[in-house]
């Protein structure tokens, strides 16, 4: 019975850090949107609408993406919301466009956690270390028009220890980590269409 309920308890305490491990939701997605945590991988929530249709936009317009993280590195500070606006337009495709009319697909996204594999790279962090290593979180949602309702959002932690590269630079699995992410959305997007490989 005590080795039972001493392994019910180490089993408790591994699935609290588990649970921790992803990064909490911030006030960037509105409110009201309901999001569904994913059945395979509870580090992505997602939302929807039932109504959405792609075909009815004419064009996407990508909005410069909020980087809520604190850096010293301040060239990567610039350049990851770069990335993944440039990763946002290339996986969602369609005309792009600087409309905010209802026949433009308008997408907003937010890098809210940034942690680099390296730990000497990331003393300007104002993350905590999730998991023991690095790891990456964005916030991602459409609307119709520039301030039309919300037909889908996501919300999305993404650990460097999942992914495998070729390098040890230490911002190489961040990078990977936004290119997935925006494909992720761009999946939620157009139903069906296969996720790129973690690896």
């Amino acid at each position: 019975m005590l080795r039972l309920l001493i392994a019910m308890g180490l089993f408790a305490s591994l699935a609290a850090c588990a649970g921790s491990n992803i990064v909490p939701r911030t006030d960037f997605i509105p409110a009201s949107v309901v999001l569904m945590p994913s059945a395979s991988d509870k580090s992505r929530q997602t939302f929807r609408a039932d109504d959405l249709d792609m075909s009815k936009y004419a064009s996407v317009n990508v909005l410069k993406v909020d980087m809520r993280v604190k850096l010293n590195d301040l060239k990567r500070a610039d350049s990851l919301p770069a990335e993944l606006r440039s990763n946002l337009q290339q996986f969602i495709g369609g005309v792009r466009s600087e409309s905010d009319s209802d026949t433009t697909l308008v997408v907003h996204a937010a890098i809210t956690g940034a942690r680099p594999d390296n730990p000497l790279s990331d003393m300007g962090t104002n993350q905590s270390s999730r998991g023991g290593g690095g790891y990456t979180a964005v916030e991602i949602y459409a609307t119709q028009g520039a301030s039309g309702p919300v037909v889908a959002a996501m919300t999305r932690t993404i650990y460097s220890h999942k992914l495998t590269l070729g390098t040890n630079a230490a911002w190489a699995r961040t990078e990977k980590a936004l290119q997935m992410a925006a494909d992720e959305f761009a999946k939620l997007l157009r139903p069906g269409m296969k996720f790129i490989e973690d690896n």
